[in-house]
């Protein structure tokens, strides 16, 4: 009787740790219940982290100065950030030299574009999901077209820019108002104009220390653009708006760190209600960027094909050895009689391929099951493999508001009691 009941206990107790399993292992391939980092966190004035929640509109200023991003390793896809341009009342002016040295002595005089450029190229970086594209390499290759603020190009143009710096988006962003003496409403807001459906380093502590109370408004809105380098089409445009008052803090050390050169522009920054308003608007409109592409599946073009092997415009920190993508052959590019613009083209899966050689700024790759000799030069590749999806916080009221805790509470598989951490 001791024997039955034992043999039945056990046979329970397996059958507990096998359901479990089971429902485990399907949580793991429904990618359900086990999401990664973060997207990202703003951290307090006492060091503390708070993951972000999805929508930042109306976030206040010191809840997006100070953001760390969370542990990324997914594929990083390749974007060039084209030069800034004020739209504002504020004249421009510039803190970079041409020997590269940083000249922060008055950053209240006017919108120092050049050094936003840098602050805007530096924390895309810092997100663990971009790779970016030397300035250099792309003033040199887009010098003589003209980007105005619609942020079109021509077909020829954006193509050339898309082959030759093997970008797959182009990053424009547009000062729209730059106030040090604000003296209207002290809310942020932000604006949605969405045309599209829809850290480098693991989330780390930032110390408090250097808070200190301002008691001038600062205002910086701007505009973000996320441009096919392909076609020039605008897939997503988003206005933010950033406010900085007396009730906003000055970071110190703690924003600046591991930024090497820019490390003192931050800083410059962090001391100023304007720059705090400033950092905050880069922060949104990054932010926004990453929820548009920074999971995108990973795409690029074929160089050419010589033989067995197919050389594409994909390289290291895009893709690496053994990583296998999916061939596509392009139609006819077909092209819109009124604007001149590329309309797209019809496509057709050719098969895949897998990746033998990695360079800088390429990569090799020979076939799996696809017919080499129906591939050419400008035909797509698509990053086969799961695309990560995006973690976001519980909705949540600033960090000004005594409830810290406040805002309508999001389904949390993980089970958690709070966000704060």
């Amino acid at each position: 009787m001791f024997l039955l009941s034992a043999i039945s206990y056990l046979r329970e107790g397996v059958m507990k740790f096998f359901t479990k399993a089971i429902l485990c292992a399907s949580l793991i391939f429904s990618g359900v219940g086990f999401a990664g980092d973060y997207v990202a966190y703003s951290v307090d004035e006492k060091g503390n982290k708070r993951p972000m929640p999805e929508n930042v509109d109306n976030l206040n200023a010191e809840d997006t100065i100070n953001i760390v991003w969370g542990n990324y390793k997914g594929n990083k896809v390749r974007v060039a950030v084209l030069k800034v341009e004020n739209e504002s009342k504020k004249s421009s002016y510039s803190v970079i030299g041409h020997n590269g040295i940083i000249n922060v002595e008055n950053i209240e005089k006017g919108v120092a574009v050049d050094g936003i450029e840098a602050i805007l190229t530096d924390s895309m970086l810092h997100t663990g999901r971009f790779r970016m594209v030397e300035r250099q390499e792309v003033d040199e290759t887009i010098k003589e077209q003209d980007f105005g603020a619609s942020g079109r190009v021509s077909k020829p143009s954006a193509a050339k820019i898309g082959k030759i710096l093997g970008a797959e988006y182009l990053i424009k962003a547009v000062i729209t108002e730059y106030d040090p003496n604000f003296k209207g409403s002290t809310l942020d807001i932000g604006g949605i104009i969405g045309l599209l459906a829809g850290g480098s380093k693991k989330a780390s502590k930032v110390s408090s220390a250097g808070f200190k109370r301002k008691t001038n408004n600062g205002l910086v809105a701007m505009n973000f653009r996320i441009i096919d380098a392909t076609t020039s089409e605008v897939l997503y445009s988003k206005q933010v708006k950033s406010i900085c008052s007396a009730s906003g803090y000055s970071i110190g050390g703690g924003l600046a760190g591991n930024r090497g050169a820019l490390g003192g522009l931050y800083s410059s920054y962090a001391k100023t209600p304007i720059g705090q308003a400033l950092i905050g608007a880069i922060n949104k409109g990054i932010f926004e960027i990453v929820k548009q592409v920074g999971t995108a599946r990973v795409q690029g073009e074929v160089i050419k094909v010589a033989g067995n092997k197919v050389y594409v415009n994909l390289g290291s920190g895009t893709v690496k050895k053994g990583d296998s993508m999916t061939l596509v052959a392009l139609g006819e590019d077909l092209i819109d009689p009124k604007t001149g613009l590329s309309l797209g083209a019809e496509e057709e899966e050719i098969g895949r391929i897998r990746v033998t050689k990695v360079r800088d700024k390429f990569s090799i790759a020979k076939a799996i099951d696809a017919d080499l000799s129906e591939a050419g030069n400008g035909d797509r590749v698509l990053l086969d493999g799961k695309v990560d999806s995006l973690k976001f916080g519980k909705p949540w009221k600033s960090s000004s508001s005594s409830d810290m805790d406040g805002g309508q509470e999001a389904p949390d598989v993980m089970g958690d009691d709070s966000d704060m951490i």
